[in-house]
């Protein structure tokens, strides 16, 4: 089985090092590359496309959220998962929105670490619980605003797409469901986002709330 790989982005040398000790103990993972901050992450990314990267968003020379939009453009398969100390609005939808796949806060335990970057490998969002609570919350309190924009009409086959990607189920568990094919559904997905004018699965989330889809 061919092993993860891993770059670590993080201006606190003696962390780097203990993460890449406790990413050792995990199983298939290897850490690949290192990046002292937003700059370096870049290049790093560009050069090793690496399946993750973790990415710590406050550091020097580069804010951490305009690295991870870079990132995302040189090395657009590669997986963000934030891990941080701020549980901040600013940096949380900031994340979210140019294309992390998780949100983890630093003070997190080992397992839930691993069980974060087993989540995003299988194409789900990961998000600390002190942090999906306040997701959630934020996105229902907007939901219920009078200026919230008419709810587009969709399929029902396509609301059973959106509904199980909105539950954090991967498009190989979607199509299993389903009994479609993988491509079907990221045919679906697809065609969602674009009806729907949405960019990311945060949003896709966010609409499937408001369109009473799944529990708030």
């Amino acid at each position: 089985m061919e092993k993860t790989t891993i770059v670590l982005v993080d201006d606190q040398p003696i962390f780097r090092k203990g993460l890449e000790q406790l990413l050792n103990n995990f199983k298939n993972m290897e850490v690949v590359g290192h990046a002292n901050n937003g700059i370096e992450a870049i290049d790093v990314a560009r050069n090793h496309q690496p399946d993750i990267l973790i990415l710590d968003v406050s550091m020097p020379k580069m804010r951490g959220t305009e690295a991870l939009k870079r990132i995302k453009e040189v090395s657009p398969d590669t997986k963000v998962l934030v891990l941080s100390m701020y549980d901040e609005e600013e940096y949380i939808w900031h994340s979210l929105r140019y294309g992390a796949s998780g949100y983890l806060l630093k003070q997190s335990a080992a397992e839930e670490f691993e069980a974060a970057l087993s989540m995003i490998l299988k194409g789900n969002i990961y998000l600390s619980p002190e942090i999906s609570k306040f997701v959630i919350s934020d996105w229902v309190s907007k939901s219920q605003q009078k200026d919230i924009i008419h709810i587009t009409p969709i399929s029902d086959r396509e609301k059973q797409v959106l509904k199980l990607v909105a539950e954090g189920n991967s498009n190989n568990e979607i199509g299993q469901l389903l009994h479609i094919s993988t491509k079907t559904v990221e045919t679906h997905r697809h065609r969602l986002m674009k009806k729907l004018e949405l960019s990311n699965l945060a949003d896709l989330i966010r609409y499937a709330i408001k369109a009473n889809l799944i529990e708030k």
